[in-house]
């Protein structure tokens, strides 16, 4: 695991409730896009850090959750 997944664990229970069913891109650890798509995420994140691949993920929604309990 690297550190931008590192923050994602850190900060999933806010992710989770600021940002449920969106996606979202860390890079250096910095949330750097939430959008609709993982593709759009990923772009915007390039932009800001061209030569790093961006963690991105589908934040879930608290009902997603639910059934891994």
């Amino acid at each position: 695991m690297d550190k931008d997944d590192l923050w994602i664990v850190e900060h999933f229970s806010e992710l989770v409730t600021k940002y449920a069913g969106k996606y979202i891109a860390v890079v250096n650890e910095k949330l750097a896009a939430v959008g609709d798509s993982g593709k759009e995420v990923e772009d915007a994140a390039k932009k800001i850090e061209p030569h790093k691949i961006p963690s991105v993920l589908r934040v879930p929604r608290e009902e997603d959750m639910a059934c891994l309990l």
